[in-house]
């Protein structure tokens, strides 16, 4: 969304920037415009050959109207050659997923025709694109996690890619009895992720293929042993899909020959991961403040590590022998765990020669910073890692030499990066990075250079637009909390050019303060200001909360008096239900704009699914329990029940075909509010779930035509 530059300003008391008008009117953002803005297809992002010569990546067709906010949208695959122009990979086709050889002779990637998939290998000698297997379906479904994508052996011979089964048809019965004693609710059903892969083993050489896993399996990750003989996996315990926060996985391994079938792992154990030591003689997990081994037969369980950290995540293993980890500091995250909260642990980075010695935590003493995104040089002799300052959200790649244990900074900038990609010998990093006014694209950094060099211009029919980055200021909540917020302001605003202002809400908001967000420069271009403010919300109390964390932000907005005093408030699901609650308790708002709102704790918890049982008692409604145990607070979080105390001006906006929050939600808020004789429009899409928008060209412009059409009518009247 965005990025914070010369504009970085913080709020002690009062602030007054001043900006400079612009000589000339710069061009409108439109709707359609937003449209056009080229993404790279999740899983897909810039991937630098072992051997540095070329960065193979896909990117997402704007003309594709059901790309539109898609799971899995289609895009053209690309690569390019040092200094050289990128050549479309798969002629006229849609691509994917690349992933380069070992020896950078060839990538193998996903080819979509229709809608039918198939693996393919692209020759970098002469461009030649051989086919591998036989079609699969193409993923048409909402759960968004990423593509699985193929994998090569260690010494390039040998390619595994997982290849989708069809979804069965399941036809509605005509009648069904439930019984209170069934481990899970029927209605559940959208939520609950039913794909099936099976995985496949293919000859580089030949393209010979062999099916590995007999039956297909709910895969949720594999990988290839070091000396390429057998794979590992982890699937979902079939008989537990339909069960809502209850899935159970099962780790299983198998040998490449796909001759025997796959034998489990550690059964009734789960621990947080299992990999290959990298030696590839063992397989290595976490369990009970220790590290543990076993033999490929599942046997000779042996404690490798002592006093091993007690969050893991992201295990990495290395060709030289080091793994590397993210760990959990500890006495951080969130302090209730059958709570939900957007808290996380502050993680470290954490090495571990396997076989000798205990785990090095690398950035112990690092205040206020998180890490991600580690990624090993091709030899494993120096690891390459993503940090942020959680103050000001300024990136830092960084670098591990594990020869000499010495640890660098490379490249620090206020922008927001990630997909590290690595050459074999770690002499360059691939990445990507964006910042608020200028959207992602790719980039390279050679090593003992200062800046990075771009490899992709995705977007250059942005030129032409100003875009601003946000200022990041500081606030005290109602209760005396220390909050952030981002403050949009359109070029030249001042105390004798005021200008009114939108606040979006949902939570914390300030992390994307080095994201371009299209939505926010929309906003801005047609002369508003855009308000983003953090939310602290605490249990029991998520009204009262949205209200001591956005109205003092609001204040503090204008205390700058920079705006015409008309302020607006929007956001959807979660932000939608803070819209009504603000306007329910608060007439500080001029007019309101909400899409796909909760309106009522007590019909959301019992509208037949136990994932909004659980929504409402732990996950973002946090009522802290059931409706007997907490009476007061079902009524005091629902806006139907104050609906009466409304006096702002909104629109409601709501798909019919939404599952995530029923259309009866809106509605049900919209009646209130007409049999009150409030002033309220609701705006109705018969096709919209909970996106709205989704893969609708006409519903995109259509909603924020009619969102404009409200702001101009209240926020800017004649």
């Amino acid at each position: 969304m965005r990025s914070l530059q010369t504009f970085a300003i913080f709020l002690a008391g009062s602030l007054f920037p001043v900006f400079l008008f612009a000589q000339t009117k710069p061009a409108t953002f439109t709707p359609q415009d937003m449209l056009q803005v080229v993404d790279f297809v999740p899983g897909s992002e810039p991937a630098v050959s072992p051997d540095g010569s070329s960065v193979a990546y896909a990117t997402m067709d704007t003309s594709l109207q059901s790309n539109i906010l898609a799971a899995h949208p289609d895009g053209f695959l690309w690569v390019t050659r040092k200094e050289g122009k990128p050549i479309k990979i798969a002629g006229g086709d849609y691509a994917d997923t690349p992933v380069w050889s070992p020896d950078s002779s060839k990538i193998a990637f996903v080819r979509t025709h229709d809608t039918r998939r198939r693996v393919c290998l692209w020759n970098a000698a002469d461009g030649a694109v051989v086919e591998i297997g036989e079609d699969f379906p193409k993923d048409t479904s909402l759960w968004a996690s990423p593509r699985p994508a193929p994998q090569w052996s260690g010494d390039g011979k040998t390619l595994v890619y997982p290849a989708l089964e069809p979804i069965p048809a399941a036809p509605e019965p005509e009648s069904q009895l439930i019984h209170s004693t069934d481990a899970a609710m029927p209605f559940d059903k959208p939520f609950n992720d039913i794909r099936t892969w099976t995985l496949w083993a293919a000859d580089a050489s030949t393209g010979k293929v062999h099916r590995l896993t007999p039956q297909a399996v709910a895969l949720s990750s594999f990988s290839i042993s070091p000396d390429g003989t057998s794979v590992l996996y982890r699937a979902k315990v079939p008989e537990t899909i339909s069960l809502f926060r209850h899935e159970r996985s099962q780790d299983w391994i198998l040998l490449m020959d796909g001759v025997k079938p796959p034998r489990p792992l550690l059964e009734g154990r789960t621990p947080a991961w299992i990999v290959f030591s990298p030696s590839g003689n063992e397989l290595i997990f976490p369990e009970k403040g220790k590290l543990r081994s076993i033999d490929s037969s599942g046997t000779g369980e042996k404690v490798v590590a002592e006093k091993f950290p007690d969050k893991t995540r992201s295990p990495l293993p290395a060709r030289s022998g080091w793994l590397a980890f993210l760990a959990g500091r500890p006495g951080t995250g969130p302090t209730d765990p059958k709570m939900y909260s957007i808290l996380e642990p502050t993680w470290d980075v954490a090495v571990l020669r396997v076989g000798s010695g205990s785990p090095q935590i690398l950035t112990a003493g690092d205040k206020d910073t998180q890490y991600s995104d580690l990624a090993w040089s091709g030899d494993g002799n120096r690891l390459f890692f993503r940090s942020v300052d959680e103050n000001s959200y300024r990136e830092t790649i960084g670098r591990w030499n594990a020869a000499d244990g010495k640890r660098e900074a490379i490249y620090s900038a206020d922008q927001a990066t990630r997909a590290l990609s690595i050459t074999g010998n770690g002499g360059e990093v691939v990445f990507t990075s964006m910042n608020a006014t200028s959207p992602e694209n790719g980039f390279e950094l050679k090593s003992g250079e200062p800046q990075p060099s771009p490899v992709t211009d995705l977007n250059p029919q942005l030129a032409s637009f100003a875009f601003v980055a946000p200022q990041m200021f500081s606030y005290y909540s109602g209760d005396g909390d220390p909050l952030k917020a981002l403050l949009y302001l359109p070029a030249g605003t001042d105390a004798n050019h005021p200008v009114p202002v939108v606040t979006y809400t949902y939570e914390k908001l300030t992390p994307y303060r080095n994201r371009f967000d299209a939505e926010a420069q929309w906003y801005v271009s047609h002369g508003y200001g855009f308000l983003m403010p953090d939310v602290l919300i605490k249990v029991g109390h998520l009204s009262e909360s949205y209200v001591k964390s956005v109205v003092p932000a609001v204040n503090a907005v204008r205390a700058m008096n920079l705006t015409t005093g008309r302020f607006g408030i929007t956001g959807g699901s979660l932000g939608g239900l803070a819209g009504l609650s603000l306007i329910s308790h608060t007439d500080i708002f001029t007019a309101a704009v909400l899409r796909a709102p909760p309106s009522d704790y007590f019909s959301t918890w019992g509208d037949g699914r136990d994932r909004d049982v659980w929504t409402i008692e732990a996950g973002q409604g946090r009522a802290a329990g059931t409706p007997w145990d907490h009476r007061e607070a079902y009524i005091e979080n629902s806006p139907f029940f104050v609906a009466d105390h409304v006096h702002t001006p909104v629109l409601i906006v709501h798909g019919e075909a939404d599952f995530t929050v029923p259309f009866q939600q809106g509605l049900m808020m919209f009646s209130a509010l007409r049999a009150l004789h409030r002033t309220a429009d609701m705006l109705i899409y018969r096709d919209g779930e909970h996106s709205i928008v989704r893969g609708s060209r006409f519903r995109f412009i259509d909603f924020h035509e009619h969102t404009m059409e409200w702001w101009e009518k209240y926020l800017k009247p004649s």
